[in-house]
């Protein structure tokens, strides 16, 4: 009687036994593959990603396309404004070679109406009548053939004298200023100052209510 209670209780727990090794067994089985189903699904996620860019190429492309256009559209717009400028200097150039050329033009046309004469006399290199001199203005009546320096008179003949010559009454050397064989005439020797080696001889006139103006101008040799 009890060897078969005790047969009984072996078997049964032999049926226990063998029931925790088939669930240990399952759950090893699940571990295993959930772990090789997490381990495959990252691995094939990045050969995906992978094969992505791979497959796609066109999206490198297109980001470098976009820079390279962004740089040539840069470049234009540059090269743009370089020619602008090029342009605007140009025409400024352009402008001021016109402005030089009509300034050329009348000192050309003043110079036309002159009349010139190399070496008229003895000391004398060149002589000249200019046609389109006129007279400088006047505050006076007449002229006061006084010759006194500082006076309204005086000033007003160094005027017509530089207007001959070319020099500045405040840039001027007077050797001489004197009567010319009249009361409106008179003449006179200049030189810049600092150059006395250059000397002008001036002969001017007075027209009335006008005042005086250059007549003849000699550079003296």
């Amino acid at each position: 009687m009890n060897n078969n209670r005790s047969s009984r209780h072996e078997n049964k727990e032999k049926k226990v036994n063998r029931l925790y090794n088939l669930l240990i067994a399952v759950v090893a089985v699940l571990i295993v593959f959930v772990g090789g189903t997490m381990i495959l699904g990252n691995k094939d996620k990045s050969d995906n990603q992978a094969e992505t860019t791979q497959n796609n190429p066109q999206t490198n492309d297109q980001k470098t396309d976009k820079t390279v256009k962004k740089e040539d559209d840069s470049s234009k717009d540059d090269q743009a404004t370089d020619d602008q400028a090029t342009d605007n200097q140009s025409s400024e150039d352009d402008q001021s070679s016109e402005d030089d050329q009509a300034t050329d033009e009348e000192s050309n046309d003043s110079d036309s109406q002159a009349e010139v004469e190399k070496n008229p006399e003895p000391g004398v290199a060149e002589r000249k009548v200019d046609p389109s001199w006129d007279s400088v203005g006047t505050s006076q009546d007449a002229p006061a053939a006084t010759y006194k320096k500082g006076s309204t008179d005086w000033n007003e003949m160094l005027k017509a004298v530089g207007e001959g010559s070319g020099i500045s009454p405040s840039n001027m050397t007077v050797w001489r200023l004197g009567n010319n064989g009249g009361v409106g005439k008179a003449v006179a020797t200049v030189s810049p100052k600092g150059n006395s080696s250059t000397k002008y001889r001036v002969q001017i006139e007075w027209v009335d209510g006008e005042g005086w103006k250059p007549a003849v101008v000699d550079k003296l040799q």
